[in-house]
């Protein structure tokens, strides 16, 4: 199976998901629609600096939070009902009789939705600099490179959630059942900036909240604290290695 194949695989997938308008509309628009709402439509939220943010406004801390919001969305909202939909509808099974091999079909599908959320950060990240003169990061190659390795960590746990789903609903079921919990790790509600620090440390431990530390470092002090960078290593080698160990065509 050569890369080619992975690639005809990839450009399928591509089409299969802009023919959804609603995966296109939360996982490409939805963070810059979010960052819009929050900015124009709450008073103070960007234009005063919070003492409890570090002098931060509110819509500087967001940006990184909706960031990792989109990222969340993608890996656990539309990925894993997907590969539960071709399980279900016997899709797998007849890819089963020709040479691709599972690890092709995660990695196509994992392509596909990086491609998206790169995408989905240059619009957010066009938002917050042009519409709340949020600063441009600080660190923009090290801010890249974590936004890749948040994106790959999460979309691993997606591609696990997809791996076991049995139906489309299955699937979209066990990812909301991380999603919400993810969010809230996250910061979407709370601030990390303002967490106890006992419900940060458990932040800390998860993909999107390591992620959203990761991205909101990098982008306002220019270093990135190393222990996020390993909470997102690990994720990325054991839970994708994990899908793809335990992937079944049925």
């Amino acid at each position: 199976m050569s890369s080619s194949a992975t690639m005809k695989l990839a450009q399928s997938e591509t089409r299969l998901f802009l023919r959804d308008p609603i995966a296109l509309f939360f996982g490409l628009v939805f963070p810059s629609v979010l960052l819009l709402a929050l900015g124009y439509f709450f008073p103070g939220f960007g234009d005063e600096p919070a003492a409890d943010l570090g002098g931060l406004r509110y819509i500087d801390t967001y940006t990184p939070i909706a960031i990792g919001l989109g990222l969340a969305t993608l890996g656990l909202v539309t990925l894993p009902p997907i590969l539960g939909t071709y399980r279900q509808f016997g899709i797998l099974r007849r890819l089963r009789t020709t040479p691709v091999h599972p690890a092709r079909l995660l990695w196509a599908l994992m392509a596909l939705h990086i491609v998206v959320a790169v995408l989905a950060l240059i619009a957010a990240m066009t938002v917050s600099i042009v519409a709340f003169d949020v600063v441009f990061p600080e660190n923009f190659v090290a801010f890249v490179l974590v936004f890749l390795l948040s994106a790959a960590s999460i979309f691993s746990v997606g591609l696990l959630v997809g791996a076991i789903a049995r139906t489309t609903s299955s699937g979209a079921a066990i990812g909301m059942s991380i999603y919400f919990p993810f969010l809230f790790l996250g910061g979407v509600w709370i601030p990390r900036q303002v967490m106890p620090d006992g419900l940060r440390f458990v932040s800390d431990l998860t993909p999107l909240g390591a992620a959203v530390g990761a991205m909101d470092d990098a982008w306002f002090s220019g270093t990135v604290d190393v222990a996020h960078l390993l909470v997102m290593a690990v994720y990325v080698v054991v839970v994708g290695l994990l899908a793809i160990r335990v992937f079944r065509w049925e």
